[in-house]
C-alpha cells in the first residue's frame, strides 16, 4: 500500500508556472492560439481553474420522470413514417429493442382517432409514456387521443405551444387527464433555425416567463416540457442543459413556483446531419447523446443517422436506439447524479452561458416579451449574424472538410 498523499506529497503550483510550461511547449506559437470561444463569444479555456468556480454550487438533478423503472432517462422511439403500418411495425421493434418512451413526430400522418389506434397498436400505453413533438397539428390530436379511453390513463404528452395554442389550453386544461401535460416550448427551432446555444436560452427563458404570466406558475410546472437541441459538442451541450436547468428553477422560483418538476426532452440536432459521407454522422449523434446525457436530460431522442439522406431503414434506427443502450447500461453513464457537478470547466460554462442567456433574456422583455422578438426583424437579424459567424469560423466538418475520403458507400435508405 503507497504512504502517498496527494494533498500534501507535491510541491504547489500557480498558473504562472503552468503557463510558462505551455509556452515552452509551444515552441513560440502565439498563447492566445489555445484560447477558444464559443458561437456566442464566450472564452471555454484553455485551462479553468478553483478561481473560475462560481459561488453558490449546488448539483442539479433530473426531474423524477414517471415510468422509468430504474432507469436513469427515457430512450425515446421517433414516430415519423407517414405510412402507419409501416411506422407501428418499427415502434414496436424500437420498444422491444429497449427504447422505453414514444416521440409521435409531424411526419406521422394521423387525420383522425383511428389512425391514432392503429399507430399504437400492440402498444402497452400504460407502460409507456407518449409524447406528441411540438407542432401545429397537436391540438388535434388532443381530441383525437381524448376519445380512446385506454390513453385517458397513459403518461401523455401533447406539445400544445403555451402561446401559439394558448386559447386551446385554456379551454381544455379542465379536461386533461391527470397523467397528461398539455404544453411544451421548443427551443430546439432556434437552434435548427441557425441559433446559438444563448440565444435557444434566452428564448426558452423568455417564452418561460411570458408562458407563466399567460398560464400562472402551477399550470406550467405542472403541464409544461421543453425540448433542446444537443449536437457533437458534447461538453457545451453539457453545460447548456445544465445552464438551462439553472433558468428554469430560477424563473419558476420568480414566479412563486418549483421549476424541478418540468422535464427536459433532447433530440440530436438535425442542423449537423452530413449527407457527405454520412458514417460519420454516427460520431455526431454519440456525441450529441453523450452530452445530453451526463447534461441531464430526462428524455433522449437520437436521430437515426441517415437522416440527412432520407427515410432511415429498420437498420439506422436499431444503431441510434443502441447508442442510448450502450450508454446506459454498459457505460453506466446514469449512475451519477449530475456528473459535471463541481468540474471547473463545466461549472464556469454552465455559469457564463447562464448570465449571458439571461441578460439576453431581459433585452428580449424590454422590447415587448418573446412573441414581439420572435416576429421582429431583430430575431431574423440575430440567426442571420450568428450564421454568417459560423460560417466566417470555417470549423472543419469530418468527412466534408476533415479526413473526407473518396468512393465511400452510401448508407441505405428507405425510397
Amino acid at each position: 500500500m503507497s504512504d502517498l498523499n496527494l494533498a500534501n506529497d507535491f510541491p504547489p503550483s500557480t498558473d504562472e508556472a503552468w503557463q510558462a510550461l505551455v509556452e515552452k511547449g509551444l515552441r513560440g506559437s502565439d498563447f492566445a492560439t489555445l484560447i477558444k470561444s464559443t458561437e456566442d463569444g464566450l472564452p471555454r479555456g484553455p485551462l479553468m481553474t478553483a478561481d473560475d468556480l462560481p459561488e453558490g454550487l449546488a448539483a442539479l438533478g433530473r426531474t423524477d420522470m414517471p415510468l422509468l423503472e430504474g432507469r436513469a432517462w427515457h430512450i425515446a422511439a421517433p414516430v415519423r413514417d407517414p405510412d402507419l403500418a409501416r411506422a407501428n411495425r418499427q415502434l414496436l421493434e424500437d420498444l422491444k429493442g429497449g427504447a422505453s418512451a414514444v416521440r409521435i413526430e409531424a411526419g406521422a400522418t394521423l387525420k383522425d382517432r383511428n389512425d391514432l389506434k392503429r399507430l399504437l397498436e400492440g402498444v402497452y400505453t400504460d407502460l409507456v409514456p407518449l409524447q406528441f413533438a411540438p407542432n401545429s397539428e397537436n391540438a388535434a390530436r388532443f381530441a383525437m387521443a381524448l376519445s380512446i379511453k385506454d390513453l385517458q390513463t397513459a403518461h401523455l404528452q401533447i406539445g400544445l405551444g403555451p402561446l401559439e395554442d394558448a386559447n386551446t389550453v385554456q379551454a381544455v386544461l379542465s379536461d386533461c387527464p391527470e397523467n397528461w401535460r398539455l404544453m411544451s416550448l421548443a427551443p430546439s427551432d432556434v437552434h435548427e433555425a441557425g441559433g446559438t446555444e444563448v440565444q435557444a436560452l434566452s428564448v426558452m427563458a423568455a417564452s418561460l416567463a411570458e408562458s407563466m404570466r399567460r398560464h400562472g406558475v402551477d399550470a406550467m410546472c405542472r403541464h409544461l416540457s421543453i425540448d433542446l437541441s444537443t449536437d457533437r459538442d458534447a461538453h457545451l451541450t453539457i453545460t447548456k442543459f445544465r445552464a438551462a436547468r439553472r433558468l428554469i428553477l430560477r424563473i419558476a422560483e420568480a414566479f412563486g413556483g418549483d421549476g424541478s418538476n418540468i422535464p427536459l426532452h433532447a433530440v440530436t440536432s438535425g442542423r449537423m446531419m452530413q449527407r457527405t459521407d454520412a458514417w460519420t454522422n454516427l460520431l455526431r449523434i454519440m456525441s450529441a447523446g453523450f452530452g445530453a446525457v451526463i447534461g441531464g436530460a430526462d428524455v433522449i431522442t437520437i436521430r437515426p443517422f441517415t437522416d440527412g439522406l432520407g427515410k432511415a431503414t429498420p437498420f439506422a434506427h436499431r444503431i441510434a436506439r443502441n447508442m442510448q443502450l450502450l450508454m446506459m447500461e454498459e457505460s453506466h453513464l446514469g449512475q451519477v447524479t449530475d456528473a459535471a457537478y463541481g468540474s471547473y470547466w463545466h461549472e464556469h460554462m454552465t455559469d457564463a452561458l447562464a448570465q449571458a442567456a439571461w441578460a439576453k433574456f431581459q433585452d428580449i422583455e424590454r422590447i415587448g416579451g418573446v412573441e414581439t422578438y420572435l416576429n421582429s426583424d431583430t430575431y431574423s437579424s440575430d440567426l442571420a449574424t450568428a450564421q454568417g459567424d459560423r460560417d466566417a469560423r470555417a470549423e472543419p466538418i469530418l468527412g466534408v472538410t476533415l479526413h473526407s475520403a473518396e468512393g465511400v458507400k452510401v448508407p441505405e435508405v428507405r425510397a
